[in-house]
């Protein structure tokens, strides 16, 4: 039976580190939730201050394949 994990590093650049990985494992930086075109617009509309902006980030499987271990 396999098993998804999950990751969590904790650093002072998360975007940085997000894009160091996806191209280290060939993922990509997820990509923002609809309806929203960029993370800019999806922030702002949350209304998430300029100072928290870099607090996260994420990659994923382009194919949308979850990293499993068995």
């Amino acid at each position: 039976m396999a098993t998804t994990i999950q990751v969590t590093f904790d650093c002072a650049d998360p975007g940085a580190l997000a894009r160091f990985w996806a191209e280290a494992l060939g993922y990509v930086v997820q990509p923002p939730p609809p309806p929203y075109s960029s993370w800019e617009e999806a922030l702002d509309a949350w209304g998430v201050p300029e100072e928290a902006r870099n607090s996260r980030s994420a990659v994923v499987d382009p194919e949308g394949n979850e990293f499993c271990v068995d």
